[in-house]
């Protein structure tokens, strides 16, 4: 076997075995620092972290060939196994006291390098709830903000749905294994998201879904996200646990307001009245997001340095701003589409500088997707 396909046998042997759980787990690699030597140990050396019972299984569970085909019954299914070294293992789950060992994964991960929001929200929502979850990530999902969801019925499911029909990037985190759907009307949905975005969850097939699980997965939307969206929620929502989550983890907290008479409002309210962030338009969410993404140091375009300090004006350091610069005019708007062919920058890219240049006051828009320069 090739080294990365060990790794892979072991780790997934490791989170596979019957009745150990993630406090043995996490005593085990403390003690023997990889799975392989799990898998090698003798009983007597981890006797007194596991069970007589617990031994056992692991003891049973140390069948080659039974493992192998559990690993190919996960790859004809379509899925595949990240594991604690994998390369592609997403970064924001290695923060947690208890994170995953291993996770499965159908479709693709959001990408590193652009923001991830987290949107939550009340199963049984309104219809108020059910547009501004779809709205709002589908005009997030244009800004190019990627949206993670539980793939739960109400407010979970809109915003799915919602970055979808803006050809945007989704993943759904599942309280149970990696082919369960629930509710069972999500399936298409889930079929959609496994084939435009992604579908993860840390529980293998077969496992169905229970609440003692949806806890555990709210930890992860937290843990993938930059920040957590709460759409609506009553004062005693299970969003509050993905946000108590996300507070822990020192994640940005957004909600959105609604009316004092509604219950179902009544947690977003709170959660405003306590320090969250107010939402009322798209760009309150992704100024925020986007400031981890680009940077704000800025270099001089046609300018000299000096002249801009004694002018009063911004000086810009950045060398991909100053490039979108130096293409613009004071007068004459220049169009997106212009911009993209003569920067070389790809769709994405430029609208994470432009938006930056907007925020900073470096440009304006003159027209919709036409920019004048401001300096």
């Amino acid at each position: 076997m090739q080294e990365m396909e060990e790794n892979a046998f072991f780790w997934y042997w490791f989170v596979n075995i019957p009745g150990v759980g993630s406090v043995s787990r996490r005593k085990l690699l403390e003690r023997f620092g990889h799975p392989e030597r799990v898998y090698s140990a003798e009983e007597e050396e981890y006797a007194d972290i596991l069970t007589p019972g617990q031994r056992a299984r692991l003891q049973e569970s140390r069948d080659v060939r039974r493992i192998r085909q559990s690993m190919e019954r996960l790859l004809r299914f379509g899925a595949r196994f990240l594991h604690w070294e994998s390369p592609d293992y997403p970064s924001g789950f290695r923060q947690l006291f208890d994170p995953p060992y291993g996770i499965y994964v159908r479709g693709r991960l959001p990408e590193e390098e652009r923001p991830v929001l987290g949107m939550v929200g009340s199963r049984a929502a309104t219809s108020y709830g059910i547009r501004a979850a779809q709205r709002f990530a589908a005009e997030l999902s244009r800004q190019g903000v990627q949206i993670v969801s539980g793939l739960a019925a109400g407010v979970d499911a809109a915003s799915h749905r919602g970055a979808l029909e803006a050809d945007g990037y989704t993943l759904g985190i599942l309280g149970g294994g990696i082919d369960t759907m629930y509710p069972r009307e999500n399936f298409s949905l889930y079929m959609q998201m496994y084939e435009r975005g992604g579908v993860l969850s840390e529980y293998n097939l077969g496992i169905p879904n229970s609440p003692g699980l949806f806890p555990l997965r709210n930890r992860l939307i937290s843990a993938i996200s930059d920040g957590v969206f709460v759409v609506e929620a009553g004062e005693k929502s299970g969003s509050f646990i993905t946000i108590d989550q996300a507070l822990e983890q020192g994640k940005e907290v957004f909600a959105l307001p609604g009316r004092v008479s509604d219950p179902q409002s009544a947690g977003c309210n709170r959660l405003i009245a306590e320090g969250a962030f107010l939402v009322q338009r798209s760009e309150d969410i992704s100024d925020i997001l986007f400031k981890k993404y680009v940077s704000y140091m800025q270099k001089p375009c046609k300018f000299q340095e000096k002249d801009l300090r004694e002018r009063g004006k911004p000086v810009i350091r950045d060398p991909e701003q100053r490039r979108v610069c130096d293409l613009l005019d004071g007068k004459n708007p220049t169009s997106f589409n212009e911009l993209l062919e003569k920067s070389g920058y790809n769709f994405v890219k430029l609208q994470y500088i432009l938006l930056e240049m907007e925020i900073s006051g470096l440009i304006y828009q003159a027209g919709q997707n036409t920019y004048l320069r401001n300096i």
